[in-house]
């Protein structure tokens, strides 16, 4: 986003990670290859989804040789339907930490060029009054408003 009234503040880094179920075949697998991810069922977001466009873009080339067997708007449908074993997933590492902790779903290392790292930011208009609750909210997520 790049516009003169927009203020854009960087926030935090993200990356979206791809994972299994822990008894899913590839869960034992120390690394992943193009050719497991290919072979692989993918349970996926919707196509106009954020996460789902970096995804698209890591894998280009691949992306017409993909089972992309199910797609949901919400994260924790997509949680389910991998942990139920339908198929491998792709999210953001911060929706995935709890359960990797609890050890219901499983992280894959995939090859470099498929590593998908983003960036959030906040996007404010310029020249309008911020509000107390969003000077509060921002300082909240550990960034500090300015002005």
């Amino acid at each position: 986003i790049n516009h003169k009234a927009l203020e854009v503040i960087p926030w935090i880094d993200d990356e979206l990670v791809i994972f299994c179920s822990s008894e899913h075949p590839l869960a034992k697998k120390k690394q992943i290859s193009s050719q497991d991810l290919i072979q692989a069922r993918w349970v996926l977001r919707e196509p106009d989804s954020g996460a789902r466009q970096t995804f698209d873009r890591a894998f280009q080339k691949q992306l017409p040789k993909l089972d992309l067997y199910l797609e949901f708007k919400h994260n924790e449908a997509i949680k389910r339907a991998v942990e139920s074993g339908l198929g491998i997933g792709c999210l953001s590492e911060k929706v995935l930490q709890s359960n990797f902790r609890d050890g219901t779903l499983v992280p894959l290392q995939a090859p470099k060029q498929h590593r998908m790292q983003r960036k959030f930011y906040f996007v404010i208009a310029k020249n309008r009054h911020r509000s107390l609750a969003l000077e509060r909210w921002m300082e909240k997520c550990g960034v500090k408003p300015g002005k």
